[in-house]
This record gives C-alpha cells, sequence and structure tokens, in this order.
C-alpha cells in the first residue's frame, strides 16, 4: 500500500482537527468566565415569609421553670415556649408549663433574662400567663383565629429540648378546625401539621402575614406531625381578663 501524498494528509489532519473542534466548542460555552461571574453574583431573595419570621423573633421567649425539690433534693426542671403579649411584660404560654411551678425564668430573643414576678393559668383553656419586670418589649400582633381555613399555611417559633435549639422555626398548614380533646381542656382546638417537640409548648403560632392565631398546647403522641393548638381569640379573652383583674394595660 502506498504512502497518502503530502497534500492528502493535510487534508485528513485538518479534517479531524475540524471534528474535534466541533464537539468541544458547544461544551465551552457553558464554562466562560462570564457566566461563572453571574452566577457567584446571584444573591438569595427575601420572601414574605422571611419578613414575617424576622418581625415576630422578638417577641418569642423561652420559658424555664423550677418545680418542687426531688428526692435528692435538687429542684425539677422542664422548659416551655412562650410569647410577649404586652410592651410592660405580660407573657402567654400553655398552662401545663407553670403549672406546679415554683419559680420561672424567662430568657427574651436578645438574651435578656427574667425573674417571673406573677404567673396564672386555667385549666378549662389551658393557657398560662407570666408577668415579668420590664417595659418597651418587642410584641406581637393578633390576628383573628375565626377567620383560619383548612390549608392555610402557618409557621411556629418555639424552644424544643430548651435553650439549645432556641426559638427553631417550622412551617406547615392547618390540617384540622375546632377540634375536641378533653386532655387539653374544655375548648375548641385547630390543628397542624408543623413539626413539634418536647419544649415547644405554649410557643406561638403565626399566619404567613405574622399574626398571631394561636399558641401549641399538645401533640398526639404515636402521631406524627399532630400538633394540638389553642386559637388566639380565646387567648386573647384570658389575657384581657388577667389585665382586668390585676389592673394592667391590656394586650396589643
Amino acid at each position: 500500500m502506498g504512502k497518502l501524498p503530502y497534500k492528502s494528509m493535510l487534508r485528513v489532519i485538518y479534517m479531524i482537527t475540524l471534528f474535534c473542534l466541533v464537539q468541544v466548542l458547544p461544551v465551552s460555552n457553558y464554562l466562560k468566565p462570564r457566566e461563572i461571574i453571574n452566577i457567584t453574583q446571584v444573591q438569595p431573595s427575601t420572601n414574605n415569609l422571611q419578613r414575617s419570621i424576622r418581625k415576630v423573633v422578638p417577641s418569642c421567649v423561652l420559658i424555664e421553670v423550677y418545680g418542687q425539690y426531688d428526692y435528692n433534693y435538687q429542684p425539677i426542671k422542664w422548659v416551655g415556649s412562650g410569647a410577649i403579649v404586652s410592651e410592660n411584660g405580660i407573657i402567654i404560654t400553655a398552662g401545663h408549663v407553670v403549672k406546679n411551678a415554683v419559680e420561672i425564668k424567662v430568657t427574651l430573643n436578645d438574651g435578656r433574662e427574667y425573674k417571673a414576678t406573677s404567673f396564672e393559668y386555667e385549666t378549662i383553656t389551658d393557657v398560662g400567663i407570666i408577668k415579668i419586670a420590664a417595659d418597651n418589649l418587642p410584641v406581637l400582633s393578633f390576628g383573628d383565629s375565626n377567620k383560619q381555613v383548612l390549608g392555610n399555611s402557618v409557621f411556629t417559633i418555639g424552644c424544643p429540648f430548651g435553650e439549645k435549639l432556641f426559638n427553631t422555626v417550622t412551617v406547615g398548614i392547618i390540617s384540622g378546625l375546632k377540634r375536641d380533646i378533653p386532655f387539653f381542656g374544655d375548648k375548641l382546638l385547630f390543628q397542624i401539621d408543623a413539626a413539634t417537640a418536647p419544649g415547644k409548648s405554649g410557643g406561638g403560632v403565626f399566619d404567613t402575614q405574622g399574626n398571631f392565631i394561636g399558641i401549641m398546647v399538645g401533640i398526639l403522641r404515636g402521631y406524627d406531625d399532630i400538633s394540638l393548638c389553642v386559637p388566639s381569640n380565646i387567648v386573647k379573652l384570658v389575657v384581657d381578663k388577667y389585665c382586668k383583674e390585676k389592673n394592667f394595660e391590656n394586650s396589643k
């Protein structure tokens, strides 16, 4: 077999080189430095939910409760969550959080700590109220729980397992209305599917605009994502009654 002429060899090399370039160039278009720079300059967007969360977090608190002494002469301790409803230091939580309390410590979102000057709870509604000696506190805004419907998006803020998971945010929907669960008192609760855990009792439930629509009071053990909440309209009635009896300013 004879050798290819010199010019024929050049043509073959040229065709092979051209073929390779055709295969490589489309891929290289995706690797231009200009495109990479644009990707790295993309900034995360801030949506309405994030703004609502930032708005209410300052009014959410950790509650540490000390009860009677155990057999080793150590005070029994448990934790819960709460929310500030009045600038002069009125805090709402679940009634069973403060029941049997001897001393209560409240930690605000900015780290300030206060001892409760008084506290009360109602077994009928399972709403608890704590008073601390403070002024000019950030407060939440009450929403109308009667306007809530199935499927509405909500978020919760609480302190599962205490300080280590301070003011944890979870999201979900309203998955049930007018639930009658005798264990949590004689009232109509609403149900959400947002994740919860011990320590979040008393934490606030909010709509996507950041309006307070209820407090978490319990879960059904053995079932995932079934959390029960006291509606905000009931909570407000209890708070207004407390303020009137104690001659405090009404919650905002």
